[in-house]
């Protein structure tokens, strides 16, 4: 759903065609050299399809959305809480489910609970190397934590991938101004503006 989301995104803000569904080999060879592993070039949709019938994932799927748009209620507190809560018996349940590990991920950060938000997202990660927006919220909430080169390696694959998302190009002239890379940052400045 998440890559059908991102697909959707980027043929209707004019992206399509720019970014590709597949990790690049640079891309895979980045994530490989931050411990991440059985990255396959070639994400077959029928291993995907295989494992679990979808009408049988309807009612968590119903669960994670459902727990994503309380987050927008008029008491906030109460509704991350039960956001988080719900998300959280939701991974316990199916820790393999892309979608509730992204969600209760961006989340955590948006608290500001970086380490746990990052572990979630790291987990979004191995289940769908291919999200750009997975790789920019673990790129921004490392860059909170003071991970530098790590919060490049996802924001340089963000940006590749959602080039037209100021936000990640921000961030990451932000990554590379505490790496000493002034050039660079400057180079991401300019994409930033509208």
């Amino acid at each position: 759903m998440a890559a059908q989301l991102d697909n959707f995104t980027r043929h209707f803000s004019g992206e399509s065609g720019k970014a590709s569904a597949e990790l690049s080999s640079s891309e895979m060879q980045k994530l490989a050299s931050l411990g991440y592993i059985g990255m396959q070039k070639s994400s077959s949709t029928a291993a995907t399809v295989a494992g679990t019938d979808p009408k049988d994932k309807i009612a968590t799927a119903n669960k994670v959305i459902a727990a994503a748009s309380t987050r927008d209620q008029s008491k906030p507190d109460v509704a991350n809480a039960r956001a988080t809560a719900a998300l959280t018996t939701v991974i316990t349940s199916d820790p393999s489910l892309y979608l509730a590990q992204y969600t209760l991920g961006a989340d955590l950060a948006r608290k500001g609970q970086y380490a746990e938000a990052a572990k979630h997202l790291h987990a979004a990660i191995e289940l769908q190397p291919d999200s750009a927006w997975a790789h920019y919220e673990i790129g921004a909430t490392l860059l909170k934590t003071g991970e530098y080169k790590t919060a490049i390696v996802h924001l340089e694959i963000a940006t590749g991938r959602l080039p037209a998302f100021a936000p990640a190009h921000q961030a990451l002239a932000e990554a590379y101004d505490h790496t000493g890379r002034e050039e660079d940052a400057k180079r991401e400045r300019m994409k930033a503006r509208p």
